[in-house]
């Protein structure tokens, strides 16, 4: 079934998507699979090995399931001094 999340994108994502945040319509059931789905779309550079995961403000398991109005934020890693 699909759903309908607002994904947001911090640091290096949100330049190379060309915005913060947008509506996303997935039947994924995972974020790990929402990531990949974005990925064969949208070729975004990030891997489950160096990025975290929100949902609704929380940071979950890149398995964690994701429903119908979530808000899902692909946080990459941060450097800096």
């Amino acid at each position: 079934m699909k759903k309908m999340v607002t994904i947001r994108y911090y640091a290096l994502l949100g330049p190379h998507r060309g915005t913060q945040a947008d509506t996303y319509e997935t039947a994924a059931e995972t974020v790990r699979q929402l990531l990949h789905e974005i990925q064969a779309n949208k070729q975004i550079p990030l891997t489950t090995h160096i990025a975290k995961a929100i949902i609704n403000n929380e940071f979950v398991d890149w398995d964690a399931p994701i429903h119908d109005g979530d808000h899902v934020t692909l946080l990459p890693p941060f450097s800096g001094g």
